[in-house]
């Protein structure tokens, strides 16, 4: 069983919380708003080179999550890969722009893969802190309170967009990323195990091997299979809308960008309570009918979100799509991990999530791919690519309705 890293007292606590204010500030900022407009407004880009640099930072994230979920569960240790890729991440993040523009989008790619594997390392930590009877609660007000990084974000876009550019932003959000990383950095426990003495090529053999068990382990395990299959398709369609909302706010639906930013906020400020809320709910009716009940949601948020250009619609209605979004990917993100946490065990729970990262992370290859080699590549437009994501999210919740009860997954 792996040691624990951090204590379950309120400065902890508070510190795994404010670090998803960080993550969020990168996730909402960096790629959902200043990289996008950066490539396409300054560089001369489409929505082809956004997908396409997005496809190739999840393609890493694809291979090295389950590979350094297991090691961190052979050195029975999290911080120390928490801290060495959120340092890297923030690096890149602040080089972006600083040099050509083709060396620029690889340091984006770089930051984006080590914010998201740090993903597996800050899922981990979550069972240090919690019990079964709060993890809903705290991971839930570790996603709302996470939103104030994104609120955070919008306002660095609305006062330094225009006036000071997109590179200021990409070193400005730089900064608070780190600022928010420190009471977490600071407060984990980073001693080694033995382990740490075996030769680097036996742990790295004997990583492989783990990994390759993990995903057979995985097949014969049907309701997880069927659990992390629903959250491929689903996380496509997700991935993608988070990504390319902006330049489909603008591009398509015919909004300004200070539109998009306000409709972006109007989201992440209703995600907040809405964590805490389905937390909580989470904790009385179990994870997995408050999964289902998101995924739904998407599927209609989508669905309104195509039919806003096709039926020629109110454009107004973007704001509902951005309103009710917040809750849906509140919902999403506080009903996965303790579903996950609930059937993993303890001492393999690096191993889970790291074939947990890596379903998510195939789906981010394929969505923002997909997004771009529609619209861009074939050339049928924005409009086509968001069709194809709603019967993605319509196939998941289909899926989902073949996943037991956590309770009842061995």
């Amino acid at each position: 069983m792996a040691s624990r890293e951090l204590s379950s007292t309120r400065i902890s606590v508070s510190s795994w919380i404010i670090y998803d204010m960080g993550s969020t500030l990168f996730f909402s900022g960096v790629v959902g708003l200043v990289f996008p407009l950066w490539v396409t407004d300054v560089m001369g880009g489409d929505d082809a080179t956004v997908g396409y640099t997005l496809t190739a930072s999840m393609l890493v994230v694809f291979f090295l999550s389950p590979v350094l979920g297991t090691l961190s569960d052979r050195f029975k240790r999290r911080m120390p890969f928490l801290l060495t890729l959120t340092i890297v991440g923030v690096i890149s993040t602040f080089s972006i722009g600083t040099f050509q523009y083709s060396l620029s989008v690889a340091l984006f790619c770089v930051a984006v893969s080590c914010v998201y594997l740090t993903g597996i390392f800050y899922n981990g930590l979550l069972a240090d802190i919690t019990t079964k009877n709060n993890v809903g609660f705290i991971g839930g007000i570790g996603v709302g309170m996470g939103y104030f990084g994104g609120i955070l974000a919008v306002i660095l876009g609305f006062l330094f967009l225009e006036l000071k550019g997109h590179i200021f932003l990409f070193r400005t959000m730089a900064i608070f990323m780190l600022l928010l990383s420190v009471p977490l950095i600071v407060t984990g426990r980073y001693k080694l195990e033995d382990s740490l003495k075996l030769p680097v090529k036996k742990i790295l053999l004997h990583t492989l091997l783990v990994t390759f068990r993990a995903v057979s382990r995985t097949v014969d395990n049907k309701i997880w299979l069927w659990f992390l299959i629903a959250r491929f398709w689903y996380l496509w369609a997700i991935s993608a809308a988070s990504f390319f909302a902006v330049l489909y706010g603008v591009n398509t639906v015919n909004l300004t960008e200070r539109e998009v930013q306000l409709v972006l906020l109007v989201g992440i400020i209703t995600g907040i309570p809405m964590g805490a809320l389905w937390g909580w709910v989470v904790d009385r009716v179990g994870p997995l009918l408050i999964l289902r009940t998101n995924v739904a949601m998407w599927v209609f948020l989508l669905a309104l979100a195509a039919a806003i250009p096709i039926l020629d619609l109110a454009k107004e209605l973007w704001w509902m799509v951005g309103l009710m979004s917040g809750s849906a990917l509140a919902g999403l993100y506080v009903s996965e991990r303790p579903y996950v946490l609930s059937i993993a065990p303890k001492n393999r729970l690096g191993e889970y999530f790291g074939v947990f990262n890596m379903a998510g992370r195939l789906a981010a290859i394929a969505g923002p791919f997909s997004w771009g080699f529609i619209s861009a590549t074939l050339g049928l437009g924005q409009s086509a690519a968001i069709v194809c994501l709603t019967v993605c999210a319509l196939f998941a919740f289909i899926i989902l309705t073949l996943v037991k009860r956590p309770g009842k997954v061995v």
